[in-house]
């Protein structure tokens, strides 16, 4: 929480706009945040390729691929800022700050400081900043439309990620923890659920699959008195120790609730056959082999087999109502899950 702090001290300080990583996992700075600026996902965001100068605060991946960003100086901070415990990072960083990343940024914040300025003075700089960075990138006009067209989602005739991340935005109670191990649809989420706040957001997803209900678990033990919610692919969700750890949820008392969404397949690696080989056999004959996971199964019943609750919901207009009975299961000390059933993806 205190770095989060000090990242908005800096940001202040110097007007800049602030986003975050390729992959994020947790919630670094606050998304309701004037200088907010989404995500730098794919491909290189226009605010990076106009920037001066780009400072990654303990970024694993602030960018994909590395070498997209060039000719503009980078700073790196943070205990090991080259991530020397990864087998490639590839980044290029012009400066390195090696060090506890809190009292970095504090020092940077500080070194910024006029100590001749009154408050009020910081208070007109800080909105004469504010109005500034709103004329040149209006971020909550691009979230209004972003939440708007989640809100048409609920209207169609499937499910879809977006009309999920809007409906949890909605419905989750103000202590929730998220713990994601969504892959494709994980942009969407991630967008969506700008209320977390520091702390209330973990990614299961670093380093492989299998990770989303272990780490749930661990979350829900730090604090058991929080209500903490998975969201996880059908994907993800076969590589995950289904058994062993629904198990633990009822013995030891650690109910989470798992909303998960369910494509009937891989859709990362699909598209990834179609990005690599856009001209092979399984794009012109529309077949791609290993990447469905059908006959559906009622992922509820799993739920239902460990004392807990489960549903399985087809219609957009079905997905609020079912997270909230999850919601209230939680509350009763059980385990749920929400299965969630989205347009297959190999349609």
């Amino acid at each position: 929480m205190c770095a989060v702090d000090e990242r908005v001290r800096l940001a202040e300080a110097l007007g800049a706009p602030v986003l975050d990583g390729w992959h994020a996992g947790y919630v670094n700075f606050p998304r309701d945040h004037w200088l907010y600026a989404g995500t730098a996902v794919e491909p290189l965001h226009d605010l990076l390729k106009q920037a001066d100068f780009v400072l990654l605060a303990e970024a694993v991946a602030g960018w994909h691929p590395p070498s997209a960003l060039r000719g503009i100086r980078v700073a790196a901070i943070g205990e090991d800022p080259l991530h020397s415990h990864l087998p490639f990072w590839g980044f290029r960083a012009d400066y390195v700050l090696a060090g506890d990343a809190e009292l970095t940024l504090r020092q940077l914040a500080n070194s910024l400081a006029d100590p001749e300025e009154t408050l009020e003075q910081a208070r007109e700089r800080r909105e004469a900043r504010r109005r500034l960075w709103l004329t040149k990138h209006d971020w909550p006009h691009r979230r209004a439309e972003l939440h708007a067209k989640a809100r048409a989602a609920g209207g169609g005739a499937a499910i879809t990620a977006a009309w999920i991340g809007h409906q949890l935005s909605e419905v989750l109670p103000a202590d929730a923890i998220v713990v994601n191990e969504t892959i494709s649809h994980r942009g969407d989420l991630v967008q969506l659920l700008e209320n977390l706040k520091p702390g209330a957001f973990y990614e299961a997803s670093y380093g492989g699959l299998g990770m989303g209900l272990g780490t749930a678990l661990g979350v829900k033990n730090a604090h058991p008195g929080r209500p903490v919610v998975l969201t996880i692919g059908d994907g993800s969700f076969y590589y995950n120790p289904v058994v062993a750890a629904f198990g633990a949820c009822q013995e030891l008392k650690l109910p989470l609730l798992v909303v998960l969404f369910d494509n009937a397949g891989y859709q990362s690696q699909k598209n990834d056959v179609v990005r690599e080989y856009p001209q092979g056999w399984a794009v012109r004959a529309n077949k791609f082999v290993g990447t469905s996971i059908t006959p559906m199964p009622n992922y509820a019943i799993l739920a239902h087999a460990f004392g807990g609750y489960g549903e399985k919901v087809e219609r957009p207009q079905d997905v609020r109502p079912a997270l909230q009975h999850g919601l209230e299961a939680l509350a009763r000390g059980q385990l749920a899950l929400i299965h969630l059933v989205l347009e297959p993806v190999n349609l």
